[in-house]
């Protein structure tokens, strides 16, 4: 691979700010969305533009192939916010082998790499085995509006995909598997009263301590056993507490907001099902009422069998050109579940270590994104031969 073609792909997306408007200073995908198009255009690629929400489209490029299979590469077009950074987010400066800046790893990386393979193969006049879509998504980092308005494509019929790359940072290693996410709040009213006389009230903020003690033995007695060979075992969070009003007053209100990630397998309206069913049923005070909220947040956890044809492609092409990759499972979510669920077994691949995503001097080594671009070439050229046989 070109690493100096790398850089100069890689280097333009940093430099176009694309914070997903979630976040504070947030400029949405819209340039980045406008330079993916006009990369396809280039290589005189058919491209498919998907309007996701205003100035927020999903685009989507096809290579077409030799065989009957049709692989997807996706990759996020948004990052996180750049607020705490030490290092200047866009300037995309590159030294030591590194390239910095906001997205550099997560995972603008990813789609750099994507691209460039693309053009690779189109430039060397290279067939694939299987027709290479490669989709640029919008919204991954907060409600993953982007991956669900193309799986709701795929659903319906409109498109198909055979299999899919999801781009992350994974060092290289393919994740088979990973956790889903749960988030919920719980909220208990009690009866305000003087602090000098707490009898007359009802103490919102010390029943929730006793539901979050119930909560804690719980993870700690159940979640052990219920763990999943590359995942591990669910795990529970809470991550953040608001209650009382002043410091003289008995808390006539406490609400908690609860992280709970998820194992393939589990499905979350039955962890939150059972969850509320049991905290329900937790004794409380006089006075005091406990109420579980639906979810705002879900994803789902999914994975992959590790004897799935892309499975063995990816590996063995990771393997030839990076030595002691391995199906891994990994704990966090990404866009690859909303495609497992509609039937488009989905792979978690890509350049970069997630401990470096969202960090305030954020990098990735840029001689490990030329060897993801080379990867995914041996993988389009591979994937679907055996139709051919």
């Amino acid at each position: 691979m070109d690493e100096n073609r790398i850089t100069e792909v890689l280097s333009d997306l940093v430099r176009i700010p694309s914070v997903n408007p979630g976040f504070p200073g947030g400029t949405g995908e819209g340039r980045v969305a406008v330079y993916v198009r006009q990369f396809f255009e280039r290589l005189a690629l058919s491209v498919d533009v998907q309007t996701v929400e205003a100035c927020r489209d999903n685009v989507i490029g096809t290579l077409q192939g030799r065989g009957g299979r049709h692989l997807l590469w996706e990759a996020h077009m948004d990052t996180v916010q750049t607020s705490g950074m030490t290092i200047d987010p866009f300037a995309a400066g590159a030294r030591e082998g590194k390239l910095y800046g906001r997205g550099a790893c997560d995972t603008k990386a990813s789609l750099a790499a994507m691209l460039v393979a693309l053009e690779t193969m189109v430039r060397h006049k290279l067939i694939p085995a299987a027709h290479v879509h490669l989709a640029a998504v919008i919204d991954e980092e907060t409600t993953y509006k982007g991956v669900s308005a193309l799986a709701e494509r795929v659903r319906s019929g409109e498109l198909r995909y055979d299999a899919a790359i999801v781009g992350e940072p994974t060092r290289l290693h393919p994740i088979i598997a990973h956790k889903g996410v749960l988030r919920f709040r719980v909220e208990v009213t009690g009866v305000a009263a003087h602090s000098s006389t707490p009898e007359q009230g009802a103490n919102a903020i010390e029943s929730m301590a006793e539901v979050i003690a119930w909560l804690r033995q719980h993870a700690r007695e159940s979640f052990p056993s219920r763990s999943h060979a590359l995942t591990g075992p669910p795990s529970l969070c809470i991550s953040m507490i608001e209650g009382g009003v002043a410091p003289n007053t008995v808390a006539d209100r406490c609400t908690i907001s609860i992280d709970i990630r998820t194992i393939p397998g589990q499905e979350w309206e039955d962890v939150w099902s059972e969850l509320r069913e049991r905290i329900l049923l937790l004794p409380m005070p006089a006075g005091v009422k406990v109420e579980v909220h639906r979810p705002f947040l879900t994803d789902y956890a999914m994975e992959v069998s590790p004897d799935h044809p892309l499975t063995h492609t990816l590996l063995a092409a990771a393997n030839t050109y990076s030595a002691g990759r391995e199906a891994i499972g990994a704990p966090y979510c990404s866009d690859a579940s909303k495609l497992t669920r509609v039937s488009v077994p989905a792979i978690v691949f890509g350049p970069g270590n997630i401990s470096e995503a969202h960090t305030a001097d954020e990098w990735v080594e840029l001689a490990e994104v030329a060897k993801a671009a080379a990867i995914l070439i041996y993988t389009a050229m591979h994937y679907g031969e055996e139709d051919e046989d």
